[in-house]
């Protein structure tokens, strides 16, 4: 109704000449009874050729991630697409082993700041960095800067994702129909979640551990590397709080 209602109201009103190659139509030079008639049924049409297709699309994709196979453009910081089948992720020599020391300084009582100033004074390139010097045409609306440093939530994001204890979770957002490219967010009971899915980079102790410890108070000193060996364990007897230095 849409492509009807441009071509026949608003493209004249305009003074626009609308040429349609595969239809062998152009409005220079139409026929006015004819084109009335077959135009709007084609156009009825391909779209329920284009809608048919969205969801033989759709249908697929959502049987490969239930399969556990890897449908997404970029593979996680850490991981790469294998060269045998690209639906199966692997650990990426260099970033897995960063991966592993982000969660092993975390356990270590180190902060997500310091943690983030550890890796740029270590020259390791950030997770953006790291893909454009792979050849890798990925883009980020988180880079603020001509070179993308670690930050601490950068840091939170892998030290988060369930990925790196062999979980692939996929699906999290969709969009409407065909025709509407605006995402929109799934509800959690409608995620495709495979457990044990790659080989991981952190052992499940290990994760729920660093998950404990996000959890709680774990600012440093200003003169300090690490937190203090209370920090998120001593609360007040009175209220609960827990309490700060």
């Amino acid at each position: 109704f849409r492509r009807v209602l441009f071509r026949s109201r608003i493209f004249p009103a305009m003074g626009i000449r609308f040429i349609a190659v595969n239809d062998n139509y152009d409005s220079l030079n139409r026929n006015e009874q004819s084109d009335e008639i077959v135009i709007p049924f084609k156009n009825l049409i391909n779209d329920a050729f284009c809608r048919d297709i969205s969801i033989k699309i759709r249908s697929q994709l959502e049987v490969k991630r239930q399969n556990g196979e890897f449908v997404g453009s970029f593979c996680v910081y850490g991981y790469r697409k294998s060269e045998v089948n690209h639906n199966k992720i692997e650990p990426d020599e260099y970033a897995g082993l960063v991966v592993q020391d982000i969660f092993s300084w975390i356990k270590n009582g180190m902060s997500l700041d310091s943690v983030s100033k550890k890796l740029n004074v270590l020259g390791i390139q950030s997770p953006m960095e790291y893909k454009l010097e792979n050849g890798e045409n990925y883009s980020t609306g988180f880079k603020t800067k001509e070179v993308a440093l670690w930050s601490p939530t950068a840091v939170r994001r892998i030290a988060t994702n369930v990925i790196y204890k062999g979980t692939l979770v996929q699906g999290k957002v969709t969009t409407p129909n065909h025709k509407i490219k605006a995402t929109i967010k799934k509800d959690q009971e409608k995620w495709a979640v495979v457990e044990n899915n790659h080989e991981p980079l952190v052992n499940q102790r290990d994760f729920d551990i660093v998950q404990r410890l996000l959890r709680i108070d774990t600012r440093t000193s200003p003169c300090q590397d690490t937190i203090y060996k209370m920090s998120g364990i001593a609360i007040c007897g009175d209220c609960g709080a827990l309490m700060a230095r």
